[in-house]
């Protein structure tokens, strides 16, 4: 075991900030020579060179096909900061709309006149228009079909809001604008007078200015998967609040997206339920275990609504699971048009979390998990059936019967006697996705100016951590997944027109067939490798069950879309 292996790697390795980038072909880089043996499975499997050489990249190889069409992204989550210099440009504000803080969606107007006061609201019809008749009857009965035309005829004639107050979605957006950076952020260029810049900032205006870098100094010229697509931003809660949901979705479909990215699950009081394993059911039947057993029983039958610990229980009568089983069904009818991005899970188990596990061979859903530069699954990502590809992300420590997994850097993992358990060893990954962060002291990084939307008080200068953070989860795998998705679409639109694009299934298929089982994690050299999480000898098991068809590669994805 762990006496036979080598010593782990003394000190954090320094990476190129885009290495995501690169590892899934956006961006061509050149890390150096690879080893000569492979590593172990302690060892690092990055190489020794981090300084890449950047060559082309798939943007301009889109650009070079034909016009330039932006695709646009609806990104499902708890907003999007609006005034971010890498989203700026990219966020389509007239589009984004917010569904937690009003029934019918609102918006926040920014511009303040002498006629307006701070707490006006002015009505829009934000639905108006929304016909789903192309979806068809959606697989449902005839009750749950009259139930869903009556909420798409209840949105069509409503009216939302507009609303010039304090924008929310500067302190509580904090995860959506993480995963904005990673789809569509751009290098912050302003038009103006200048020398021109190279490609791809030279294409970003088509005004005839000439795009010059951004005088804050606390930007960095920084590039989501796809910095030439326009993202939506569709704010929803945390809350169990189906009908949210619901209108999320018929949002994203209403404006004809070419991508919706859902990065994170659903709170389906039945379908989002992790079924216990064979072996935890079996530990809980044993006699020193009884009163686990017993509370166990108790919790589930309060969240069946059957115990008096469920406040929140239905009416007799009621049939509370209708309206999730409406939006179970609506969004694989969607994804039949749109494909429908969904983060696998960040729990570490061998099943997907809702609804990444609706993902099926006949639909338009993108399962993805995480995987990190040494070749492993992160050792939180979900897995197992259903899984679609795998992206870059950070990693996550383990420590059960199965595997060690530490930061053997940290302080704390010399206080423990690891080896005295005897557990296989998987090296540990100190990778993780840097990404635009909400300004802000509400943001993960907390800067220094949490007002940063109030003109009063200017623009957020960055300092103090305001502008980038790390990140990761499967989160952040899905949201790479969805700029991919993103770029098939404009290779597409820039063969055909702006309106066109691929169905989900298309898109789906598109990602499976130029995903390889067989790629490594660049600037990492080892192949993607199973390991041991939940069963003995599970890494025997086929690979597809951890990586799905694997590791996207963005550059045979475009061609096979761009080749006739």
């Amino acid at each position: 075991m762990l006496a036979d292996m080598e010593a782990p790697q003394t000190a954090p390795m320094n990476y190129y900030y885009l290495w995501h980038l690169t590892a899934l072909g956006v961006i061509d880089a050149d890390y150096g020579s690879p080893p000569v043996a492979p590593p172990a499975e302690n060892e690092t499997a990055a190489l020794e060179v981090h300084d890449p050489e950047i060559g082309g990249n798939v943007w301009d190889t889109i650009a070079a096909a034909g016009p330039i069409h932006p695709a646009r992204v609806a990104l499902i989550d708890v907003g999007v900061s609006p005034d971010h210099p890498n989203l700026a440009t990219r966020l389509d504000r007239e589009a984004s709309i917010d569904l937690t803080s009003h029934r019918y969606g609102s918006r926040f107007a920014e511009i303040l006149d002498a006629t307006t006061s701070f707490d006006r609201e002015e009505k829009q019809a934000f639905f108006a228009g929304l016909d789903i008749t192309p979806l068809g009857n959606l697989g449902l009965s005839n009750d749950d079909r009259e139930y869903l035309d009556d909420i798409v005829a209840e949105y069509a004639a409503s009216q939302g809001v507009v609303r010039r107050l304090f924008h929310p979605e500067s302190v509580f957006a904090s995860h959506g604008t993480c995963c904005a950076g990673l789809i569509v952020g751009e290098p912050a260029v302003v038009a103006g007078e200048g020398e021109p810049s190279e490609p791809p900032e030279s294409a970003f205006y088509g005004d005839g200015s000439t795009p010059c870098p951004s005088a804050n100094r606390n930007i960095i010229p920084y590039f989501g998967v796809d910095p030439f697509s326009r993202l939506i931003s569709i704010r929803t809660s945390f809350e169990d609040d189906v009908q949210q949901f619901i209108a999320a979705f018929l949002y994203a479909y209403h404006q004809r997206v070419d991508v919706i990215v859902l990065p994170r699950g659903l709170p389906d009081p039945k379908r989002s339920r992790v079924i216990p394993k064979n072996e935890l059911k079996a530990d809980l039947e044993r006699w020193k275990n009884q009163i686990a057993a017993d509370l166990f029983a108790r919790i589930s039958f309060a969240e069946q609504g059957s115990f008096e610990l469920a406040p929140k229980a239905p009416q007799k009568g009621s049939n509370p699971d209708r309206a999730w089983h409406v939006l179970k069904q609506l969004i694989v009818a969607i994804s039949q048009h749109i494909p429908i991005v969904c983060a696998a899970g960040n729990s570490g188990e061998s099943q997907l979390i809702y609804p990444a596990n609706l993902a099926a061979d006949d639909n338009g859903i993108i399962a993805v998990g995480a995987v990190t530069v040494e070749g492993y699954r992160s050792g939180y990502s979900n897995y197992g059936e259903g899984l679609t590809v795998v992206s870059p992300s950070d990693d996550g420590e383990v420590f059960n019967r199965h595997q060690l997994r530490v930061d053997r850097l940290s302080p704390f993992a010399a206080q423990h006697d690891y080896e005295a358990f005897g557990l296989r060893e998987y090296h540990y990954s100190h990778f993780s996705l840097l990404t635009t962060d909400l300004p802000g002291a509400f943001g993960y990084n907390r800067g220094a100016d949490p007002w940063s939307s109030i003109v009063p008080f200017g623009s957020n200068p960055g300092i103090g951590g305001g502008y980038y953070t790390t990140f990761g989860g499967t989160s952040g795998a899905s949201a790479e997944v969805g700029g991919i998705c993103a770029l098939i679409q404009r290779a597409y639109k820039s063969q055909n027109d702006s309106e066109a694009r691929l169905s989900g299934p298309a898109v789906k298929s598109i990602l499976q067939t130029t995903s390889r089982l067989d790629a490594a994690v660049a600037p990492g050299v080892r192949v993607l490798t199973a390991d041991c999480m939940n069963a003995d000898g599970e890494d025997a098991l086929d690979m597809s069950y951890f990586f799905g068809f694997g590791l996207p590669d963005v550059r045979a994805a475009v061609a096979a879309v761009l080749t006739p």
